[in-house]
């Protein structure tokens, strides 16, 4: 028989979670920051729908690899690359 569940674990362990996802946010938008500063060089425009789409294909399969559902973890990137390209906008222009 399975050992009896403490459900207080349990949602101490999603929050523990959650703040390493919240940290690699955070390392995340300073890389984007460092895109930002880039583009801005070099005159370039916010969106890129190819690397966006070669980004959420390999999400996927690196989903597959750990058992995840790929749609969730696909979901989560959409996400994430959508609120990042709002900040980029907000640095760089709509129309860059």
């Amino acid at each position: 028989m399975p050992p009896e569940l403490d459900l207080d674990r349990i949602r101490q362990d999603i929050d523990d979670v959650d703040r390493r996802l919240v940290a690699l946010l955070a390392e995340r938008a300073a890389l984007v920051q460092q895109v930002v500063v880039y583009k801005r060089a070099h005159h370039m425009g916010v969106v890129d729908r190819a690397r966006e789409d070669r980004m959420l294909g390999r999400i996927a399969e690196l989903a597959k690899d750990q058992g995840l559902d790929p749609r969730v973890a696909q979901q989560v990137l959409r996400t994430i690359i959508d609120g990042f390209t709002l900040l980029e906008v907000e640095e760089l222009g709509p129309d860059s």
